[in-house]
């Protein structure tokens, strides 16, 4: 593994700014002010493979202009069959395998037939054999280039060098006003929300994720780069991802970690509880404090706790299963959240791959029992859910795994945007408050790329 030194800077902005129209780019990285949340970003560009998991179980592999179908019986044993394992690094990513799940790969891996039809790729996965990190605690930046990497991205890799990231300047873009109109009227979402409440009445479930799509058209000239500069310069979020796939672009502003496994030890923080931020300092902090001491939502967070240790304990030590700290408020830009913190040690006989798969999709974004809600959820949503509510994630070849769960995301494919919410119902949610919340969640993202139609 070749390793140089760059200059440092507080963003891989600079670098990533020649990368972000280039096939495959890919960065994940944090706009979180919490040290502890966003020591590392990494970016890269040019996989080596590709493989899209598709709807009928095949595999497209391409490596530069060749592509082959493959049938495997697993995808995830083809993953780990891609990985070329390491142990001389002790960055998070140096190369190895990144890209994102679907939520309908959830709905694949569960046996289960959905009424909607999905996008044709499940899940769109890269190989990587360099990547640019950056070390904000030890105020470093590191060019990683694996010794497989191939001589033509090791070429273009001379032009991230030569960057002076202190000298670059952020450009003007030209961004139209975009106009989002929601997918499912006011009405359709009452009477959905009635449903759902008469399964949990009649015992088939105790909490369900129900959820809406907004969709907007946008010039085709319009970059994907562009368009997320202006989400992440407004909506700074700790587990943030940009992905260029072969058939759409993913542009994430999630706060929300999935699974992480590092060294044996894996760590899940599901969120369950939400309020807006306040207009004020007095407004916030009663919202803070309402949700902290809501037993509704500390209930919703409880139960997904249960079902998240439950899922960990399946590639678990026996009796490693531990919840460090349950209900802790975190805060946002444009929301305040209910967080909720799980580990486990992984069991020596387990894959950190194959525990992400077995967890997914996030029990927070699904209900309890998870396998009976998501059929309620594909019942009464209106069409798939696509990436939103999937997972981006990253295995180094050292070893190094980590996720996060596609929430507050927009999709990119062709001239449309699509992005969605929604929040657990239980028992005694109000479908008022419900309806308002999801738009909540997401009009930070939605208004900063235009404006929204009126339901």
């Amino acid at each position: 593994m070749q390793r140089f030194e760059l200059p440092y800077a507080p963003s891989a902005r600079p670098w990533f700014d020649l990368l972000a129209n280039e096939t495959g780019a890919i960065w994940f990285h944090s706009g979180a002010t919490r040290p502890d949340a966003h020591r590392w970003e990494w970016c890269s560009a040019w996989p080596t493979e590709r493989y899209q998991y598709q709807t009928d179980g095949r595999i497209h592999l391409t490596s530069g202009d060749q592509t082959q179908i493959i049938r495997e019986q697993s995808f995830i044993e083809f993953l780990n069959s891609r990985r070329r394992q390491s142990n001389d690094v002790d960055l998070p990513f140096s190369s190895g395998l990144a890209g994102h799940l679907d939520y309908d790969a959830g709905i694949a891996s569960n046996l289960m037939q959905s009424r909607h039809q999905p996008a044709q790729n499940l899940a769109s996965v890269d190989r990587y054999d360099w990547s640019l990190v950056l070390d904000h605690q030890q105020q470093q930046c590191w060019l990683l280039i694996h010794e497989d990497c191939p001589a033509s991205v090791v070429a273009q890799l001379e032009k991230l060098k030569a960057v002076a990231p202190h000298e670059w300047q952020l450009s003007e873009r030209f961004m139209p006003s975009l106009n989002w109109q929601s997918q499912m009227s006011r009405k359709d979402y009452q009477r959905r929300f009635e449903q759902l409440q008469q399964y949990i009445l009649a015992g088939d479930i105790y909490q369900a994720n129900l959820t809406r799509q907004w969709q907007a058209d946008c010039p085709r000239d319009l970059e994907d780069w562009s368009l997320y500069q202006r989400l992440i310069d407004q909506v700074p979020a700790p587990y943030s991802v940009y992905h260029r796939a072969a058939d759409h672009t993913l542009l994430s502003v999630s706060p929300e970690r999935f699974l992480t496994i590092h060294n044996g030890q894996m760590v899940t923080q599901p969120i369950k509880g939400t309020r807006p931020r306040g207009h004020d300092a007095v407004s916030d902090q009663s919202l803070a404090d309402e949700l902290q001491h809501s037993d509704k939502d500390r209930a919703e967070n409880l139960m997904i706790v249960d079902l998240l240790r439950n899922d960990l304990s399946r590639h678990a030590k026996p009796g490693s299963v531990r919840v460090p700290q349950l209900f802790e408020l975190m805060s946002y830009s444009n929301v305040h959240h209910l967080v909720s913190t799980v580990t486990a040690e992984l069991s020596t006989d387990s894959n950190p791959l194959q525990a992400l798969f077995d967890a997914f999709p996030g029990g927070s974004i699904t209900g309890a029992p998870k396998r009976r809600a998501m059929q309620i959820i594909d019942e009464l949503e209106l069409a798939s859910r696509g990436s939103y509510c999937g997972s981006a994630f990253c295995y180094s070849d050292d070893g190094y795994l980590d996720s996060n769960i596609l929430i507050r995301s927009i999709v990119r494919r062709d001239h449309q945007l699509i992005c969605a919410a929604g929040g657990g119902i239980v028992a005694d949610s109000d479908e008022a408050s419900e309806y308002a919340e999801s738009a909540t969640k997401v009009r930070q993202l939605l208004e900063a790329l235009g404006q929204i139609e009126p339901d």
